[in-house]
């Protein structure tokens, strides 16, 4: 039975009786029946009712994230998030109700370095809350060792397509070998921004959206999609804002962020090489001679030894961090 905006309201308004409805707009898909609501306090609402599975394993993960978020996480971030303000059930259907956040999505502001110094405020944010949170299992927790597994997992997928340079493969391998990269604490991270989950308005970050992926590990899984698409000396002074607002003994994280840029396009060799998609193969092979020319004669890009400064191959933002496998292409314009 599908549930109308009318059905998906009037619910939400009798399980939150404070819940002043002002006007609404339909929003469902095929995999959930969903309506957004502006309340006559000028806050939007979005309820949501999940039709697939996959639709509803989705907000089971940003539900446990949104209950995570609560007003004495929320108050020590330097913007907004989405969180939960009820959920429940109608006629077996489960439904969410999700106060939203404004803002307009970093990937559709034509210039978005201005808003960089406060994304690197907000990212640090993040990384800063304390551990204590999620001590009930809420988010999943990874190790330093599941990351080193994780990323060693990866270069040896792309070295069977035989598709990668054997330059490049030594330069993975050295990373992994290199013990000092891997000792780091995890922290509570989003999973793996990207310019379309970073909201802003006026130069700052207003919100950040789409935590499914929300668990303890590598902060840099939270920097990877940046350093994939920025030049070298806007990393730097990214890393230089972040390292302000969240000092610590990580001496690598900016190592790291650089070097899982660069497995996600070994990722994306492997997804089209898995799905036997050759004009993905074909791209990622392009992306990887790209890289490597990068990196060729550059000791400051040597993974084997800690950089001078953060350098980085610079292509488009990739997509969604793990465990989500990219279905769309970087790109090739850098900032």
């Amino acid at each position: 039975m599908a549930l109308s905006p009318i059905m998906l309201t009037a619910w939400a308004v009798a399980e939150i009786p404070t819940l002043e409805i002002d006007g609404y707009r339909d929003a469902s898909t095929d995999d959930v029946d969903r309506v957004v609501c502006r309340t006559t306090d000028d806050r939007v609402v979005s309820i949501s009712s999940p039709l697939t599975a996959p639709a509803a394993e989705l907000q089971d993960s940003e539900h446990r994230v949104g209950q995570l978020l609560g007003a004495g996480v929320r108050d020590r971030l330097p913007f907004a998030v989405p969180h939960t303000l009820a959920a429940g059930s109608l006629d077996t259907r489960r439904i969410v109700v999700t106060e939203e956040v404004g803002g307009t999505p970093l990937s559709s502001i034509k210039d978005p370095r201005p808003v960089f110094p406060s994304l690197a405020t907000a990212i640090a944010a993040i990384h800063s809350l304390p551990g204590s949170i999620v001590t009930r299992n809420i988010v999943p927790t990874t190790t330093s060792l599941d990351s080193l597994r994780d990323a060693a997992g990866v270069i040896d997928r792309a070295h069977q397509t035989t598709k990668v340079p054997s330059a490049l493969l030594d330069r993975w391998d050295a990373a992994i070998e290199d013990s000092g990269m891997w000792q780091f604490t995890p922290t509570i991270t989003h999973g793996g921004i990207t310019f379309d989950d970073v909201l802003a308005d006026s130069g700052r970050v207003t919100g950040i959206i789409n935590w499914a992926n929300c668990r303890v590990a590598d902060p840099a899984d939270d920097l990877l999609n940046f350093f994939g698409r920025v030049s070298p000396d806007v990393a730097a002074d990214f890393m230089d804002t972040y390292s302000t607002q969240r000092p610590s003994n990580d001496q690598r994280l900016a190592h790291r962020a650089r070097f899982a840029s660069e497995l996600e396009v070994a990722r994306w060799l492997i997804h089209g090489t898995d799905t036997r998609d050759e004009s993905i193969v074909a791209e990622a092979e392009g992306m990887l001679n790209s890289l490597l020319a990068s990196v060729v004669d550059n000791p400051a890009t040597d993974l084997g030894a800690p950089p001078k400064a953060p350098t980085t191959l610079v292509f488009g933002e990739t997509q969604p961090a793990r465990p989500v496998v990219p279905h769309e292409p970087p790109t090739d314009e850098p900032l």
